[in-house]
């Protein structure tokens, strides 16, 4: 008589090792970049070239036109007793507020070189993470805005228009600026944030096998 066939002993369950999410490198759904950065670019250059113009028509009817562009009085938009804000024609020859005077040409290279960095973070960033798409495009869009001016302007000089000035609490001044400026500094605060925020987030312990 054949022997029945002896039950197996039960094996224990081995635990899946959860699979590493796959990074998503790339630019394919990342519309919140793509989105952002032009109509940013778009803005500050079409700002620029309003003001200029307006203020090129303001030193004529003044007789200021053969004067460089900032040694021209400015364009009183609003003076109140604790604010002054003033459109100007200046050319900034450095940096964001006013830094680095003298050093247009390191500055477009530094410049350049921010616009590969930026476009190399986006390619490892995720389709999820938008805030910091959105982020990376106001730095790209300030930093291209800025290169046009450095590129095209006779004289390499970024044109700064928006000037604001103050008697309170102490009289003060803040360097004159533009929108590329704005986007630079709000896309860096922002991302310093986010980077910092990943950063303090609980680290996942490897699993062991």
């Amino acid at each position: 008589m054949a022997e029945a066939p002896q039950a197996s002993e039960p094996t224990a369950a081995v635990p899946a090792t959860a699979a590493a999410p796959a990074v998503e490198r790339g630019f394919a759904g990342k519309l919140w970049f793509f989105c952002t950065w032009p109509p940013l670019v778009a803005l500050d250059l079409w700002s620029k070239h309003v003001v200029f113009a307006f203020l090129d028509g303001v030193a004529n009817e003044r007789g200021e036109a053969h004067l460089p562009e900032g040694h021209r009085t400015p364009w009183n938009v609003f003076d109140g007793s604790l604010l002054q804000f003033d459109l100007v024609t200046w050319g900034n020859p450095g940096t964001i507020w006013g830094l680095f005077q003298g050093s247009t040409v390191p500055l477009m290279v530094v410049r350049c070189c921010a616009v590969v960095a930026l476009v190399w973070f986006l390619r490892n960033t995720a389709r999820a993470a938008k805030v910091q798409q959105g982020v990376i495009a106001l730095v790209l869009a300030g930093a291209l805005g800025n290169l046009y001016d450095n590129f095209v302007r006779a004289d390499r000089s970024v044109r700064d228009f928006l000037y604001f000035t103050g008697e309170w609490p102490v009289a003060w001044t803040f360097p004159a600026f533009n929108v590329a400026d704005s986007c630079i500094t709000v896309g860096a605060i922002g991302l310093f944030l986010l980077l910092w925020r990943d950063d303090r987030k609980p680290k996942q312990a490897p699993v062991s096998s």
